[in-house]
Order: structure tokens, then C-alpha cells, then sequence
């Protein structure tokens, strides 16, 4: 066989249900190639590699992979930050902000009960369930990232809020779901299908953040699709921070 893309070759043989699940279970370190881990979907392999699958899932939810996803895309360190994760869930994003090193993550999420034991557990998360993020000015103390993963609502909604809660030198990862940013009309049962829609939503969202005073540090499609097949993109942004000019000061 001629040599391929690892994640094709996983797809071809039938190992995952196609690339997004091949990126998920090289990222979890599950796949080895002649006995060495993967280092990448796009590593190309022949027939005289032995191409394996070892393990269980790593994450409580599907969603990390999202997260982990933009973290490697932005060349973002968490390790040692105090963090937060809006729309916490079953701890999907909050458990990889852990595993990279995060030393606290406040887990917010409007909803009860839903967080796995494994994170409520974690001496390192602050659990704030039933707690919307939209009526805390700020946190105890200034974050150093922010994830968002929320349902039903804006990203434009949501972040307008957000300076107060970080750091000098803080930084948002946020999920733009555009079925929630989408008008009626642009939605089939829920989907946003058309290419056209969905570059229009994100060119939207791109000049309503240059409006209100967010700067854009990098963009990815998310590796993995919504619940439901909605394509989806992660954002890396930052305040805008007024320079100060030193050659108009006196002296």
C-alpha cells in the first residue's frame, strides 16, 4: 500500500468511525506505530508499519476533545493558571485544563448534578453549579483563561462580561456553536448545513468582536462536530489593552 495519513488509515480499517475520532484517539496517546505512540493523525504510515490501538477512552466527556484540540492549535500553557470553565457539564473541558497542569479551575455551570464525580472530587475545581456566569461580576480572584462551552446562548451574550473576571495577561478559549448565533431561517432541525451560512456567522462574530473590544488570537474548526453534526469553531481571544505612548509623557 502506498503510504498514507495515519487517520486515514484508521478510518479505511474500520478502527474509528472516521478522521474526528482518529484525531481524538492519537491526541489520548492510544494509537502506536511499530510500538511507538502516534505523534500526530497526519504522520504518514505504509503496510510494513504495525499500526495499533491500546486503551480506553481518556476524557469524562467527549467535548475535551474540543478544548484539547485548541490548546494544541494555539500553543496555549495552562500549567500553574487559575482558570475557569463556563458551561461545565460533565467536566469534559474542565478535566483538560487538569491534566495540562491547571492549578484551579472553577466549574461553572447553570445546571445541578451533572458534573462527574471523578472532576467534583478534584481538590483543584471549584464546583459552582447552578450558577449563571452572566450574574458573577467577577471570580475570587483574577483568571488566567477562561473556556466556554455553552448552550442556547451567544457568545456575544457571554463574553461582554468576561474582562473583569481575568488577569493582566488572561485569555479566552470560546466555542462559536453558530445554530445559536444562526437566525431561524438558517437552521435545518437544529443544523447550520450550508458553507455559506456558516463563513457568514464567523465573519459576523469576527467584526462584532473588533467592535466590542476583543482581539482575535487564532481560529480553528473544532476537531470534533456538535451533539447533533453542527460544524463548530474555537476561538483564542484577548482584551484589546490600550498601549500607553512613554515619549508624550513629561519630564
Amino acid at each position: 500500500m502506498n503510504r498514507m495519513r495515519l487517520d486515514q488509515y484508521l478510518e479505511d480499517r474500520g478502527l474509528v468511525r472516521g478522521v474526528a475520532e482518529a484525531f481524538i484517539v492519537v491526541t489520548e496517546g492510544r494509537v502506536f506505530v511499530n510500538g511507538q505512540k502516534a505523534v500526530s493523525p497526519s504522520q504518514r504510515v505504509g503496510s510494513e508499519d504495525v499500526i495499533e490501538m491500546r486503551g480506553g477512552r481518556e476524557f469524562v466527556g467527549r467535548g475535551a476533545y474540543k478544548l484539547e484540540g485548541a490548546l494544541l492549535s494555539f500553543a496555549i500553557d495552562v500549567a500553574g493558571s487559575v482558570c475557569a470553565d463556563i458551561g461545565a457539564a460533565t467536566g469534559g473541558f474542565t478535566e483538560v485544563l487538569l491534566k495540562r497542569g491547571a492549578r484551579k479551575v472553577y466549574a461553572i455551570d447553570t445546571a445541578r448534578g451533572k458534573l462527574d464525580p471523578k472532576i467534583r472530587n478534584e481538590p483543584r475545581v471549584i464546583v459552582m453549579e447552578g450558577t449563571n456566569a452572566l450574574s458573577l461580576a467577577s471570580l475570587s480572584e483574577p483568571v488566567d483563561l477562561i473556556s466556554i462551552d455553552v448552550s442556547l446562548t451567544s457568545l456575544r451574550v457571554i463574553l461582554p462580561g468576561l474582562r473583569s473576571w481575568l488577569a493582566e495577561k488572561g485569555n479566552v478559549v470560546a466555542l462559536l456553536k453558530p445554530q445559536y448565533e444562526a437566525g431561524s431561517k438558517d437552521l435545518r432541525h437544529g443544523i447550520v448545513c450550508d458553507d455559506q451560512t456558516r463563513a457568514r456567522i464567523v465573519a459576523d462574530f469576527r467584526a462584532w468582536l473588533g467592535r466590542n473590544g476583543w482581539m482575535e488570537r487564532g481560529m480553528i474548526e473544532s476537531p470534533i462536530r456538535g451533539g447533533e453534526g453542527n460544524v463548530e469553531y474555537l476561538f483564542h481571544l484577548v482584551p484589546e489593552r490600550k498601549e500607553i505612548d512613554c515619549s508624550r509623557s513629561g519630564g
